[in-house]
């Protein structure tokens, strides 16, 4: 059980080695550590390149207000989503010129 109290023991010197250094840096530099997240000037910074372009920074807004376009009911056109057999294509229509190499 010696063994255990032994190793114990540098660990508080350790810890209060660290209390004391964090005491030094606090005394030196006040507002260190004072704000989570960073100081103004690093948010500010970091907050600069948010939007690559104003597109971006359009959609961004868009969805802030949650005003998206309202699709139409149903379309009728065929989308890309449905792959055209010959009976789905509408019937051609023919010219009204005749080709001159149908004669």
């Amino acid at each position: 059980s010696e063994a255990l109290f032994g190793e114990a023991e540098p660990e508080t010197k350790m810890i209060s080695m660290e209390k004391a250094e964090e005491a030094k840096l606090k005394a030196k530099y006040p507002n260190l550590g004072s704000k989570p997240g960073g100081s103004d000037f690093l948010r500010k910074r970091l907050q600069k390149g948010k939007y690559f372009d104003s597109g971006d920074y359009n959609m961004a807004k868009a969805t802030k207000n949650k005003q998206l376009p309202v699709a139409s009911v149903e379309k009728t056109e065929i989308t890309g989503d449905h792959i055209p057999t010959p009976q789905d294509l509408p019937q051609r229509k023919p010219s009204l010129v005749a080709s001159k190499l149908a004669v």
